[in-house]
């Protein structure tokens, strides 16, 4: 092989080892384009304030394979009352929600009940990594069990799964058994920028292996 060319491909495989892996999907129920979700039916969510009963509902889920957590989007719907939600990503406690691994207050659905398909989005995630074959739980629910909130999560098009639901905002949990799951995935951490040093590099390896493929078919 040629000199040259030897020596770009060293660059152009040095400059692809430092560029950011791509972002894992951890779990996920979600669909594409138009059909990421159930528009109009899935599980109440809500505190005493508006129906006069509050609910709390956590799904079971397992990763696919091991990660450390960077992005939870969740397929939730505002109907009423104040449109504020509160997600914890939780350890399983003999097949119901446990101990809180991560809590996330003040979250907002960018989408009414009904429509598709906004999603609840908590980003920038780190510290939590999970692991293949143990149960977690994804909880859904209103602030706090006075909450005016009226709000739905939506289900999922295509998955069913272990159900949880509480009436005290998770204090204390009952087992709705398998049935059709609240639409939501997990994703590994969200890729970085490229440095400008691994942007030289890649812009050395290209630019010199295609002078030097062009310099060959020259001879």
């Amino acid at each position: 092989m040629n000199r040259k060319l030897g020596w770009s491909f060293c660059l152009l495989a040095l400059a692809l080892c430092t560029l950011p892996a791509m972002a894992q999907t951890l779990y996920s129920n979600l669909g594409t384009g138009t059909d990421v979700y159930y528009c109009c039916e899935g599980w109440t969510i809500s505190g005493t304030g508006t129906l006069g009963s509050s609910q709390t509902i956590g799904e079971e889920f397992q990763v696919t394979q091991n990660g450390s957590v960077g992005t939870i989007d969740i397929g939730a719907g505002w109907v009423l009352g104040t449109n504020s939600f509160k997600v914890s990503l939780e350890a399983d406690n003999n097949g119901l929600p446990g101990a809180a691994l991560a809590t996330w207050d003040n979250l907002s659905s960018p989408q009414n009940f009904g429509g598709c398909c906004g999603l609840i989005t908590i980003g920038n995630i780190t510290g939590l990594n999970l692991t293949t074959g143990t149960n977690y739980w994804l909880v859904l629910g209103p602030e706090d069990t006075t909450s005016t909130l009226w709000g739905a999560w939506n289900f999922s098009n295509s998955a069913t799964g272990n159900l949880a639901f509480s009436t005290d905002g998770g204090q204390s949990w009952n087992n709705g058994g398998n049935t059709s799951q609240g639409a939501f995935d997990i994703l590994g951490g969200a890729p970085s920028t490229p440095e400008p040093t691994s942007l030289l590099l890649l812009g050395t390896g290209l630019v010199g292996a295609v002078g030097a493929f062009r310099r060959k078919l020259k001879l």
